[in-house]
């Protein structure tokens, strides 16, 4: 993981322009890449948190905060928290809050993002999400996602090994964007490493839910060679 961090970090050194807005999707490996970057000043630019961090423990996510913080700071840029449940009680909750004018504003920045940076979550991870340890899901939670067919997530929005995300009904109530983002922007920058993702990786390749992948050489060799 350290690795990993450290050549996002200087990926994001090449990538990165003037006047970008950057989406973040947070967890366990962007908190590890945003701990690797080195300082450089960019003008005009914008960091946007992709997914929801409340819960039903926490309003507001120091770890995601801190996250988010790290990037901006390192850059000189903005940073545009997104402060709602990760994850609605109520799908019609969802609706109503996100026709509220300063829920709006952020999903406009999200959606104007030429970069994204983001990492797979699974359940079968050696260092598990954070998303999936940290009072986010129930047991009910997870028995559902498993019963459709769920493989992994990117911004806490399910899919399924052939990378179909669309009609998994318990998206309805997460807060992350409509996956067919990482088939938007100019990057898409998904981070992996862990040979317990590989499943996850494989169903997000079948979807082409990224355009830039940065991973480790154990879980490259087992991606290629390893069919089980």
């Amino acid at each position: 993981l350290d690795r990993v961090a450290v050549a996002t970090a200087n990926l994001l050194n090449t990538v990165l322009r003037q006047s970008q807005t950057i989406g973040l999707a947070w967890g366990t490996t962007l908190d590890a890449v945003s701990r690797a970057l080195t300082p450089k000043n960019i003008a005009d630019l914008k960091f946007a948190q992709l997914n929801g961090s409340a819960n039903s423990i926490n309003l507001v996510s120091g770890f995601v905060a801190d996250t988010i913080a790290r990037f901006a700071q390192n850059y000189g840029a903005q940073a545009v928290l997104f402060p709602v449940p990760t994850f609605f009680d109520d799908p019609r909750t969802k609706t109503a809050m996100w026709r509220e004018r300063s829920v709006q504003h952020v999903l406009d920045i999200q959606a104007q993002a030429d970069v994204l940076i983001y990492s797979i979550g699974s359940v079968t991870a050696k260092i598990p999400s954070h998303v999936y340890v940290s009072a986010y899901l129930e047991d009910s939670d997870l028995q559902e996602l498993k019963q459709a067919g769920a493989i992994g997530d990117i911004a806490t929005v399910f899919y399924r090994a052939d990378g179909s995300f669309i009609d998994i009904p318990f998206n309805k109530r997460a807060s992350g964007p409509n996956l067919k983002i990482t088939r938007q922007a100019q990057y898409a920058i998904c981070v992996v490493s862990g040979l317990g993702k590989v499943p996850a990786l494989r169903g997000a390749l079948a979807g082409r839910l990224m355009n830039t992948l940065v991973l480790d050489e154990i879980t490259a060799h087992a991606l290629l060679y390893d069919k089980d």
